[in-house]
């Protein structure tokens, strides 16, 4: 998708104003001038010559020339950001005196339906964020990391997790799709959005399970709080997924893969002039290294519909479905809390236990143009999702404290099904000529989530064993798997299904983004209210909360390459009715309270090579208070155990490099150093400790390198690493003699990924290599109980085709 100004058809015509007689053979410099339909000038064009190194960028006023002497006829290449256009130049269409004159058309609405990429580039130049926030993004007041189609290929990424050290500031805290952005975890539940919608429990935040990524045209992540946007948000940063949209031109890819068997499809194409398509399907079964028996399969089918009826009318309609069936990884057990006793395949899981899911997620907007300069966006969202879950897992740690050996555990059985539905509506109005220019964004946002009533938890921590009751233990140095009798488990009183409070949540904002000469600024205001209401139908609650976000930002434009910006914006995670009604349950002696949290943030933006390579740095500083952490224990109830710090910090810089170093290397470097500080708790001895999962130290590189010798031609190769410093585990995991808790750390680690390419007409052989020295290392950990071990070596081979 692209804004308005950059979602454009490309058509031309030489006007020529004198009569030159030129031949074939004679040399001349070719120069011109790129416009829009309204003769204003289109600055950062890609224009070149097919087959030829001479590439140029159109300056401010529009204008190109080529530097060397030019035989005609030529193939000159016309790019504006993703698209490109083949113009054929001869003797008969040059014009001496005034070059080419290339005109651009702006489509009637502002979201169009997208070609492929067509060349193999990392960098991202346009944003339109849901439409709320549209533009460059070098003239965003705010750091987005971007990782687009070309990059999920060339890594060959299965999941959104096989992306994240290709994202600056982002680290994975577990084998679910849980990470830490600039220092704070999304968590359990943390906000995830699909093409800028809520997504609910459902697809992208099932939370235990990291989706495909074979609908995805990117993923973008927004860095600092977005509750000017979105609301409650997590103050490091939001996950946004966006989906691959249907296609003008008919268009089939298909693969499969083997390591981990995975066909995919990805077809689309016009149904007639006015209705478009594109379906994908993917499936994928893999038997993972920490499992005891049995596969995880997981598949995704996703169709989608583009209508436009008329002029200024746009209407699209999404599907995705989602269905996983394997079991509940809750992390490897450290014998004797050391990391490397144990081997990295122990689990509790039993033969018997699974874990399934569905997800059903629909989404429709309306894009429809009211006048030249103010348009309408209307979107509806709705969200499923339903699991079946039966498992064994720990309880409270161990039975015996002074060996550590014997395992407390506890079989929980869970169905529930869960409802997210989110609407957005809002106005875009663009008033201003030349120098002066406005963007106006009102707009309004409703969503609820609601758990259904039939919802249903079992669990036993005991079992009968010859007419006594005896606890349900694992033994570490003695494992034993089998099929276990469940008529024999003694069940706790709890029936219903401790989760969520369901809430409805409404959100007024308005965004301004004005342009002034170089100078652009951006103030937004939102005003959210969020009711919840308490799972205990015998002690009914309503928690209603009202909060003002404010956001204002600013870029200015040093010179064509360098951008400055900086901005500040404020954030809050709401608090649930029940941990304000039902507090002890969750093991507090006072309700909850609401966290709040703020974002100072600045830094560069550049491009260099005519945008083809994107180098950015920000600074930033992020405070957020009463954040809500769990203890890892339950209550006898069955409830999560909560406590609230007073204060924490995040501070660092983060540098970002992508794009072309030369025309056949492409290739991402990143680093972020990430200073958290617990600065006020309800733990003493946490004071002063770094928060949890959140390495101090980041880096990731990744290089494709494409063979442009005839002799090899076709071949490439990649070749990344990745490092991860020391982190601490969430949980405490014991005291000293004198009574502080103390925590674990993970030890830092090196990975190194390589890739052979090869490409034949339209298909393409890659080969890939993962954790190439076969290190041991560890994603995340919550404490020595559930550590989450990293995948080792592995091996795949992947077979596309495409036209």
């Amino acid at each position: 998708m692209k804004s308005l100004s950059l979602l454009k058809t490309i058509f031309f015509c030489f006007s020529i104003t004198s009569v030159t007689k030129i031949t074939a053979q004679e040399k001349h410099i070719s120069f011109g001038k790129v416009s829009s339909e309204d003769n204003k000038a289109v600055a950062n064009t890609i224009v070149y010559i097919k087959n030829q190194n001479d590439t140029v960028c159109t300056d401010a006023n529009g204008n190109f020339k080529f530097n060397q002497a030019i035989k005609f006829p030529i193939s000159l290449i016309v790019q504006d950001k993703e698209e490109k256009r083949i113009i054929l130049v001869t003797d008969e269409n040059w014009n001496e005196n005034f070059g080419m004159k290339i005109h651009f058309k702006e489509k009637e609405v502002n979201q169009e339906v997208v070609n492929s990429t067509a060349e193999n580039f990392y960098t991202q130049n346009d944003l339109g964020l849901s439409g709320k926030l549209n533009g460059k993004l070098k003239d965003i007041p705010q750091t987005i990391s971007i990782v687009n189609q070309n990059q999920m290929s060339d890594i060959q990424s299965v999941r959104v997790s096989d992306l994240i050290h290709d994202m600056v500031g982002v680290n994975q805290a577990s084998s679910y799709d849980d990470y830490t952005i600039r220092g704070f975890s999304s968590g359990y539940t943390g906000l995830r959005l699909v093409d800028g919608m809520r997504s609910g429990f459902g697809y992208g935040t099932s939370y235990f399970n990291s989706p495909l990524t074979i609908n995805l045209e990117r993923i973008e992540i927004i860095k600092g709080s977005g509750g000017i946007l979105f609301g409650d948000t997590n103050p490091g940063g939001t996950i946004n997924l966006v989906t691959k949209r249907p296609l003008e031109k008919f268009s089939v890819q298909a693969g499969v893969s083997s390591g981990s068997f995975e066909p995919t499809i990805d077809v689309g194409g016009p149904i007639n002039n006015k209705l478009f398509y594109r379906f994908n399907a993917g499936y994928l079964t893999a038997k993972p290294f920490r499992y005891n028996s049995g596969n995880q399969k997981l598949y995704t089918v996703a169709p989608s519909l583009t209508f436009k009826p008329r002029k200024g009318t746009q209407i699209d309609v999404d599907f995705t479905y989602d269905k996983f069936n394997g079991l509940l990884d809750r992390g490897m057990l450290a014998n004797k809390n050391d990391l490397f006793a144990s081997n990295s395949s122990l689990t509790l899981s039993q033969p018997s236990d699974f874990f399934k899911t569905q997800t059903f997620n629909y989404r429709a907007s309306l894009e429809q143009k009211i006048l030249d300069n103010l348009t309408l966006t209307a979107k509806y969202s709705k969200s499923i999702y339903q699991e079946d879950l039966n498992e064994h897992r720990l309880y409270n740690g161990f039975g015996d404290s002074s060996n550590n050996t014997i395992l407390t555990i506890e079989f929980l059985s869970r169905q529930g099904k869960y409802y997210t539905d989110n609407a957005v509506s809002y106005f875009n109005y663009k008033i201003g000529k030349r120098d002066l220019k406005q963007n106006i964004i009102f707009g309004v946002d409703y969503a609820q989530y609601k758990p259904d009533s039939d919802n249903q938890q079992k669990q036993a921590r005991s079992k009968i064993v010859d007419g006594k009751t005896v606890p349900l233990t694992f033994d570490l140095n003695n494992p034993v798997y089998g099929s276990k009798d469940l008529s024999s488990y003694v069940w706790l009183k709890q029936s219903s299904l401790s989760t969520i409070s369901s809430y409805k949540t409404t959100g007024i904002y308005i965004n301004d983004q004005i342009k002034y000469h170089r100078l652009e600024m951006l103030f937004g205001l939102r005003y959210e209210h969020y009711l919840s209401r308490s799972l205990d139908a015998t002690t009914p609650y309503t928690a209603i909360q009202n909060k003002f976000l404010p956001r204002v930002g600013l870029t200015y434009k040093l010179s064509s390459t360098f951008n400055y910006f900086a901005n500040y914006s404020q954030g809050y995670v709401p608090i649930a009715a029940d941990y304000v009604v039902n507090y002890k349950k969750y093991g507090s002696d006072q309700p909850f309270k609401s966290e709040n949290s703020y974002q100072i943030e600045t830094g560069i933006k550049s491009d260099f090579f005519n945008n083809k390579l994107q180098i950015n740095l920000a600074l930033f500083n992020i405070e957020r208070n009463n954040m809500m952490v769990a203890t890892g224990q339950l209550s006898d109830d069955g409830y999560v155990v909560y406590r609230q710090s007073g204060k924490v910090n995040s501070k660092g810089f983060e540098f970002d490099l992508r794009g072309q170093l030369i025309k056949n290397l492409q290739m991402t470097l990143n680093y972020s150093f990430t200073a958290t500080k617990v600065q006020a708790s309800s733990i003493a001895s946490e004071v002063g400790l770094p928060l949890a999962n959140a390495p101090k130290n980041m880096a990731n590189v990744w290089l494709k390198y494409s063979i442009l010798h005839s002799s090899f031609k076709g071949f490439g190769f990649g070749l990344g690493a990745s490092y991860v410093s020391r982190r601490r585990m969430e949980n405490t995991v014991g005291q000293n003699a004198e009574g502080d808790y103390l925590w674990g750390f993970l030890p830092d680690y090196t990975l190194v990924n390589t890739a052979l390419y090869y490409q034949l007409n339209s298909f393409t052989l890659t080969l890939q290599c993962t954790n190439v020295f076969n290190k041991y290392y560890f994603i995340g950990g919550i404490d020595y109980t559930r550590i989450f071990p990293g995948s080792s070596v592995g091996y795949s081979a992947n077979l596309s085709y495409s036209f």
